[in-house]
């Protein structure tokens, strides 16, 4: 593209060259005004969109609770999971829209102002200070006397410099205004056409997503007309509900059965003596009522029954008329009398009538001849019984639903460490947190621990421990991926509540028993075809009778290391299955005295993705050999055994010991009443002690010494795990029997990154109640999301960082604000 103006009037200066030069500033500084204006309304829809996204996720989250109000509806219940699922994809799409104007608008036409029309600028002020001091110049020289040849040649030569200088300068500035002005057109329509494009694939994206669903929704639509039908003759039906009221005092009236439930007024036989008013009904020769009175159940709609007289053979019944109050009788057994009030006197013959057929009836055939007629009454009697997600699908199993297999599955267990579908995550969501906590792998924003929880577990791993016994004769139905929500509900709950196919923990006297012994075993191909590995009688006899009398817990190395021969007491099925690239989880013996626990699982390493190291700041001395901490038979039991798996940071096995029935509230008598998170600040392990916080293990619990794992993090100056704590909201200001509390003990050891820490935190909670609970301070997020990634990031140099002149300057700085 040629230049607008020609050099030649650059060179001259003229007034054509000025007004070029003016006229082009105005318009490059007119497109800067409104490239400005349209970069700050592009973030204004960036982040309202961002909004938008967030409360259309919220929404979509919503339905949830919604759906399982359907449970017992397949058809609602499958068409509001598709919704849900078309939701959550379209606010997937839209984050992608976003996320493209904001590379392409917002990134594009900033770098086009700050390269481009700001360097421009830059050289503009050079070139007035080149023109200013050529001005200068000819002025000298035109003072010049012509008297004085020495003044006026040295005027002549600084005017031939600053000339030369000026033409150089204002050819370059040329150059630079006509570069701008040939460059913004493809750049400002380049950009727009690819966040048009961006848009065009959105549209796209959207369109297919919905004609994938068109002939589901078809059919929902035709049920809904099918549905509209019935509500239509339900209503007809019901504009004759008052008719109900006569034929149904009618009944009552010349009702003569033995089956009768109704509301009676029950005079309390302690205290005031009041009366209440309560739903009776006779029950296998029982006069039961309810708990709550009338007016109670119709606000909770709660359940809760009770046997009034047990046993109706020995009891009478006749009327009372000596009292202030209309249609009493009495109920009479051997041991106490009950009065009680009916409505009317056509009730109270009712009444008295029931409970005598009921007595006869039962004295003479002595069976069961009163059921209760309310289904709700026979219920209440039983009833006293942003993440790199798609490499989390790399994990062994984790590419299919870990209960039903359905493939590419969208959510997860963080607490369980396993991937799931739409249909299953629902279902865990209805067991409530204390059992499965359900993150969304594509919606929800991931944190770093949660991350190296899901890495150090997987589909392959938890099936191994909580699908072990599953054999051919499984009385409940395995669920499929389209399978009903009942065989899903009925599968899942009998395998995370019920533990049903858990394998049992050996008793330490059937591991000494002279003659057989069964031993734990998840075999390496998981699921379905797991079962109870027993090893050889003769083999097992042979390895008790030289003195197998301890036990341990591997020890989970994340480096690569040979894999080590097995023993030979080994069967040959298991030496197949060493052939796996899959590694097992066992309590194994790996010597003839030694029953080592997770000794299969930790020999091979696992080829995982590197999205994050599941535990990279806990590998230090991975190298030097092992010493395991053995431990007697007798001492074998799954609250040991997550102890010892919590201070070697073994999830595997600390999921296996809970599996096995290990109490969260556990202390260990014999190590000073330490807890399970003790151990695992103690080791060092970030991943171990979230594990523990994700099952429900209490935070601020203290040992003998009165010390809490906030206390022990800090001593140890463990940093990340001190971060991770105060995230769970683990109090701060609890004081050791010797009279500390954390913050002394960072204060005593100079580690400013611990020291600021605490006092974020207790200064974030004061300003907390003086806004009456308004939330978090934004400064304090900050700070705490770079502990966060700093701690996700470089986990060891966030250890190490104990430089004394730097330590000493930051506590310093902390104490004076302070």
């Amino acid at each position: 593209m040629k230049t607008t103006i020609d050099f030649e009037e650059c060179l001259k200066d003229s007034p054509r060259f000025r007004q070029f030069i003016s006229r082009e500033e105005t318009d490059i500084e007119h497109l800067e005004q409104r490239l400005e204006k349209i970069i700050k309304l592009c973030n204004v829809a960036v982040d309202s969109g961002k909004e938008y996204i967030k409360n259309q996720s919220a929404f979509a989250m919503s339905l949830w609770d919604l759906q399982q109000h359907f449970a017992d509806n397949k058809n609602a219940h499958n068409a509001l999971g598709k919704l849900i699922h078309c939701f959550q994809e379209m606010n997937k799409f839209h984050t992608t829209l976003l996320d493209q104007a904001s590379r392409t608008v917002l990134k594009n036409l900033s770098v086009f102002i700050k390269d481009d029309i700001n360097q421009v600028k830059d050289y503009k002020g050079h070139f007035l200070k080149v023109s200013e001091g050529y001005d200068n110049a000819l002025i000298k020289n035109a003072q010049a006397s012509k008297n004085r040849p020495q003044e006026v040649q040295e005027a002549a030569n600084i005017l031939s410099a600053t000339k030369s200088c000026f033409q150089h300068t204002a050819l370059d500035y040329v150059n630079y205004i006509t570069l701008v002005q040939s460059r913004k057109v493809p750049s400002i329509l380049s950009t727009l056409l690819d966040y048009y494009q961006a848009c065009v694939t959105y549209y796209h994206q959207g369109f297919d997503l919905c004609n994938d669903f068109d002939e589901f929704f078809k059919n929902i639509s035709e049920d809904l007309n099918c549905l509209r039908g019935d509500y239509q003759q339900l209503e007809k039906e019901m504009q004759n509900r008052h008719m109900s009221v006569n034929s149904f005092s009618d009944t009552n009236t010349n009702s003569t059965s033995n089956k009768i439930e109704g509301y009676l007024f029950k005079k309390k036989s302690k205290g005031f003596k009041t009366w209440c008013r309560r739903w009776f009904y006779l029950s296998d020769n029982q006069l039961v009522y309810s708990d709550l009175d009338s007016h109670y159940r119709k606000r909770c709609n709660e359940d809760s029954f009770s046997v009034m007289e047990e046993d109706l053979r020995i009891c009478t019944v006749r009327p009372v008329n000596d009292g202030d109050r209309r249609f009493c009788f009495e109920v009479i057994s051997p041991t106490k009398s009950h009065i009680l009030q009916a409505d009317s006197a056509d009730m109270l013959t009712l009444w008295i009538s029931a409970l005598q057929k009921s007595i006869g009836a039962a004295i003479q055939h002595d069976s069961q001849n009163s059921r209760p007629h309310s289904s709700l009454a026979a219920n209440a009697l039983n009833s006293k019984r942003k993440i790199h997600w798609e490499q989390f699908l790399k994990i062994p199993g984790n590419s299919k639903c870990c209960d039903c297999r359905g493939i590419d599955p969208r959510w997860a267990s963080i607490n369980l460490g396993i991937t799931l579908c739409i249909e299953c995550s629902g279902v865990h969501r209805s067991l409530g947190v204390h059992y499965s906590k359900v993150r969304s792998l594509t919606l929800d924003a991931w944190e770093t621990e949660n991350v190296k929880v899901m890495m150090e577990l997987g589909n392959d791993v938890i099936n191994r421990i909580y699908e072990a016994r599953i054999g051919e004769h499984c009385e409940l139905k395995v669920p499929t991926e389209n399978c009903e929500i009942s065989v899903r509900e009925a599968w899942i709950k009998a395998k995370y509540v019920e533990k049903r196919f858990v394998c049992a923990m050996p008793k330490p006297h059937e591991l000494l028993a002279s003659e057989t012994a069964e031993i734990l075993s998840i075999d390496s191909g998981g699921g379905e075809g797991s079962s109870i590995h027993k090893l050889d009688t003769t083999s097992l006899c042979k390895t008790l009778s030289l003195g197998a009398r301890k036990w341990a817990v591997k020890k989970y190395r994340r480096r690569g290391h040979r894999k080590r021969k097995r023993s030979s007491s080994k069967s040959d099925e298991d030496d197949d299955n060493e052939s796996l690239d899959i590694p097992s989880m066992s309590l194994s013996i790996s010597r003839e005295d030694l029953l080592v626990i997770g000794e299969e699982l930790t020999t091979e390493c696992l080829s995982m993705p590197a999205i994050l190291g599941s535990d990279q700041e806990s590998t230090e001395g991975e190298n030097e050999p092992e010493v395991l901490d053995e431990i007697p038979f007798s001492k074998l039991d799954a609250n040991l055994m997550l102890y010892k798996a919590s201070k070697v940071h073994n999830l595997p096995v600390m999921c296996m010991a809970f599996a096995l029935g290990a109490n969260k509230h556990w202390r260990n008598v014999s190590d000073f009443n330490r807890t399970f998170l003790h151990q695992a600040v103690l080791s060092g392990s970030v991943m171990a002690c979230e594990y523990l916080l994700l099952n429900g293990v209490p935070i601020d619990a203290v040992d003998d010494n009165g010390l809490s794992a906030l206390h022990m993090s800090t001593d140890k100056g463990y940093i990340a795990q001190v971060y991770l704590l105060l995230k769970h909201k683990a109090k701060y200001d609890t004081e050791s029997n010797d009279g500390k509390k954390p913050l002394d003990i960072a204060v005593d050891q100079r580690n400013a990154d611990i020291v600021t820490l605490l006092r974020l935190t207790r200064l974030n909670d004061e300003i907390g109640l003086n806004d009456e609970g308004n939330g978090e301070d934004e400064t304090y997020k900050d700070v705490m999301k770079d502990f966060s990634h700093f701690a996700a990031s470089q986990p060891r140099m966030l250890r190490n960082r104990n430089d004394t002149n730097t330590l000493e300057s930051q506590r310093s700085s902390l104490t004076n604000s302070d």
